[in-house]
């Protein structure tokens, strides 16, 4: 008690020391006035209109790196006009070489994976320093949009795509930009007069330079912190945002247990409304996922869930506020029914699954999103999955009957977020899962409810965050499981030197997976790390990341030590645009893991371990670039335990519109030790010695067409192979193993997964698309090792697979757009 006093006072007396100094950290706004236009330009990438001739111009421009703070190696000019309807900003950047300018086409929002030379605009119309969007256009015409948040620890939504144009032009003196943005695009304060807080960015790719109008400070890392102010705007008002896109689409499939393609057709519709001029409603009817990209799937054999990337826009798009507090994991809705392996349960001798849906049919979802001019965030969810059963057949009766695998499921959660000062914010939110089966007699609610804070000083070097949050599920019986989980962090965030204290409580009975995504829970943790960056160029190194971390873990009941992990990390960017991480972990006690014997108040000791973990990504604007990555891990074990593991990753880029890429990863477990049977009657259960080989590879491709064309390939080969050593061990209550010779042993495993995923996209019209898709996934699982590539790869194609051809049109349509035209 006396020890988390004297932290507090220390703390508190940092804070007020720092606020004293920060008038001498603080950078003035730049500012810049905006002209209002009757006529607005054309859109074509060329600043020969007359109203560009007759605007402001925001000039200057500084670096963001590699040298902050120095003057811009190029000249920048950003002029902005507006009207009743839309924002236009035009910007001219400079360039003495011309032809080295870098043009690469590449997908909608693939900012990062460009080698093209781009201008961003950010725009905050509340101007409260915490949110806003990122509109960013490349010298090949590539846009990106974003929406940003400090107030989140996920920082930006580039999943979010607004409706608005852009053109581009390269001509002598360099490149320019023309952009209109609509009012319906953008959320601002009911007002007379508009104060907008907004910065521009220029990248010139081959000197991997980014500037800015006005300065950004790169020790802190909150961008939107440093925002100029957009002046001038006047009497504007918020138009009445309304569209809908509907949608066909219709799929042939072929098993290769058919003889023949079945087909299906779908429609449906999303509908965007604008509550008021903060607020916005997004729902989406009858959804079709079915062209979503394939998840990379692996052979799981540890005690936890995997977690999947959500990969449907309708949850990826405008997510931010629902991504605070962690207790939100969209694939939850509409994903594997959580009683889908009940089905083989209580079986006859002559029964059989024929029929179970591996995941639950979402009826519709709905979301309200938006913030208030007191900088209020509030967003609320709902979906609704139909009851959804397997069919079970008897092979001597030909009958049939149904098991429900999952109930009518309604989900639905609210978040509300308030942005403070400084960047800081505090949160609430409040998941709650109702499942509806009154008859089967399995209904029961989950609810979690969290908050979320973070409080920085004025500079935005010292900060506190932290979380806590309470799950509770209610059962008919009307039994009650209650559990927690709080976490806190405190100390130096920014600047050179970094110093912080973390530590997380989870109860044992916390339990969020309705609708959200907890790995373990029964655990308590406390970490410290201590940090040294570099963020101005020394030598040959641009900038450098450099952390020590020492972290001890327990259960949280009984509150046994669990592990002491040391850990020492470097990442680095050097002047040639070489990049390299290696971290080196250390476990000096070894580690007692209560999660791999799958039963409470067991443990199993694994010996003292040291890893080290490396990889290096060359210069990604040379034509042939590639990252390679190298890990080993050595238990001081007395049964020859290693895990090594080796990646490369080669991309060539052929030209501006094709490139191919291929990634292998080799993983190599030696005399690994695992979690076999447990025999209950007994009490005892059974660790097996294997050898585990796993290999990945990966082939993508994209030629791009035009900045609104492009297609897309990507195959991926998944094998991993478990060969038993015939060494098996039943685990004693000190956690350590004896020989189990009288155990018969147990199956090995060659498991593969092959899929590709080959799409067309063509935008005819903005917020308008059709995609074209062909999907072929295979999944194959024997009991008997293949050592031999071929007779792998053999086998593979000679199990069940599957085809999908589809084809899916959805157009955009605006009501202000029809309203013109009518």
């Amino acid at each position: 008690m006396l020890v988390s006093r004297v932290i507090s006072i220390l703390l508190v007396s940092v804070f007020l020391l720092q606020d004293a100094i920060a008038s001498s950290l603080s950078v003035d706004k730049k500012e810049l006035n905006a002209l209002p236009v009757h006529k607005p330009p054309k859109i074509d990438g060329h600043l020969d209109d007359l109203a560009w001739e007759k605007a402001e111009i925001a000039s200057n421009f500084v670096q963001y790196s590699p040298y902050n703070g120095a003057k811009a190696a190029f000249r920048t000019e950003v002029r902005v006009l507006y009207d009743h309807t839309a924002i236009y900003i035009g910007a001219k950047m400079y360039d003495p070489y011309p032809d080295s300018i870098l043009t690469q086409l590449g997908q909608r929002d693939a900012d990062r994976e460009l080698n093209a030379d781009q201008f961003s605009f950010d725009i905050n119309p509340f101007n409260d320093g915490v949110n806003g969007m990122t509109f960013k256009v490349s010298a090949s015409g590539v846009k990106t949009d974003k929406i940003r948040t400090s107030s989140s620890r996920h920082g930006s939504d580039k999943n979010w795509d607004a409706v608005w144009k852009s053109d581009v032009s390269i001509d002598n003196d360099g490149w320019s930009v023309e952009m209109k943005i609509p009012y319906s695009a953008l959320r601002f304060p009911k007002t007379a007069i508009q104060q907008w807080g907004v910065n521009f960015w220029r990248e010139i790719r081959r000197r991997r330079e980014w500037s800015t109008w006005n300065y950004v400070n790169n020790e802190v890392g909150n961008s939107f912190n440093y925002l100029g102010e957009l002046m001038g705007i006047k009497n504007i008002k918020p138009p009445l945002r309304l569209s809908v896109s509907p949608y066909v689409s219709g799929y042939l499939e072929k098993s290769s247990e058919s003889s023949s393609w079945s087909s299906s057709y779908n429609g449906g519709m999303d509908l965007k409304y604008g509550i008021n001029q903060s607020f916005t409603l997004d729902m989406t009817l009858i959804p079709d996922f079915g062209q979503v990209q394939s998840d990379d799937k692996v052979l799981n054999l540890t005690p936890f869930e995997v977690k999947y990337n959500e990969k449907r826009q309708f949850f990826t798009e405008g997510t931010e506020l629902f991504n605070k507090g962690g207790i939100f994991y969209s694939r939850r809705v509409g994903g594997r029914p959580n009683g889908y392996r009940d089905a083989w349960n209580d079986l006859s001798d002559t029964e059989e699954v024929i029929s179970n849906p591996a995941e639950a049919k979402l009826i519709n979802a709905t979301k309200v999103s938006g913030r208030t001019e007191g900088g209020l965030g509030i967003g609320f969810f709902n979906g609704m999955t139909k009851r959804m059963y397997a069919e079970i057949k008897d092979t001597e009766s030909g009958e049939t009957r149904k098991v429900l695998t999952q109930p009518f499921t309604n989900y639905n959660m609210l978040v509300f977020d308030q942005g403070l000062k400084n960047n800081s914010y505090l949160s609430f939110q409040n998941t709650n899962v109702l499942r509806d089966a009154p008859k089967e007699g399995n209904n029961y609610m989950a609810n979690v409810t969290s908050t979320d804070f973070k409080l920085l000083n004025k500079s935005n070097l010292y900060s506190v965050s932290g979380q806590a949050a309470l799950s509770q599920k209610y059962y008919d019986s009307l039994d009650t499981d209650l559990g927690y989980r709080v976490n806190l962090t405190l100390g130096k965030t920014g600047g050179v030197f970094r110093a912080y204290y973390e530590t997380e409580i989870i109860s044992d009975s916390y339990d969020p997976n309705d609708m959200g995504y907890e790995r373990k829970s029964n655990e308590m943790s406390h970490q410290g790390t201590f940090s040294y960056n570099i963020f101005k160029p020394v030598g040959i190194i641009q900038s450098s990341r450099n952390s020590f971390e020492i972290e001890y873990t327990s259960l949280y009941k009984p509150a046994t030590f669990s592990e002491l992990k040391l850990s020492l990390n470097t990442f680095t960017s050097f002047m040639n645009f070489w990049y390299t991480m290696i971290e080196v972990q250390y476990t000096p006690l070894g580690k007692h893991d209560f999660y791999e014997p799958r039963v409470d108040n067991r443990s199993y000791y694994r010996y003292p371990t040291t890893e080290l973990s490396s990889w290096v990504s060359t210069d990604r604007r040379k034509k042939l670039y590639g990252r390679f990555r190298f890990n080993y891990e050595k238990p001081n074990s007395p049964y020859n335990q290693n895990i090594y593991q080796f990646g490369i990753g080669p991309t060539f880029r052929m030209n501006d519109r094709l490139s191919l890429s291929y990634n292998l990863m080799y993983t190599r477990k030696k005399n690994d030790i695992g979690y076999v049977f447990r025999n209950s009657e007994r009490d005892t259960i059974v660790f097996g010695m294997r050898n585990n080989l796993t290999i990945e590879n990966t082939i993508e491709s994209n030629l791009i067409f035009t900045s609104r064309s492009y297609l897309s390939f990507r195959l991926r080969h998944y094998w991993s192979r478990v060969d038993y050593t015939d060494q098996y061990f039943y685990l004693k209550d000190d956690g350590y193993l004896d020989p189990a010779n009288d155990f018969e042993g147990t199956s090995d495993i060659n498991f593969n997964i092959f899929n590709i995923d080959m799409v067309y996209v063509w935008r005819f019209a903005p917020g308008s698309e059709m995609s074209v898709v062909w999907k072929n996934a295979i999944s194959s699982f024997s009991d008997k090792i293949i050592n031999d590539v071929g007779d792998n790869l053999n086998y593979m194609f000679n199990s069940p697979q599957i085809n999908s051809f589809s084809v899916k049109i959805l157009y955009y349509l605006d009501y202000q757009y029809l309203r013109r035209k009518s």
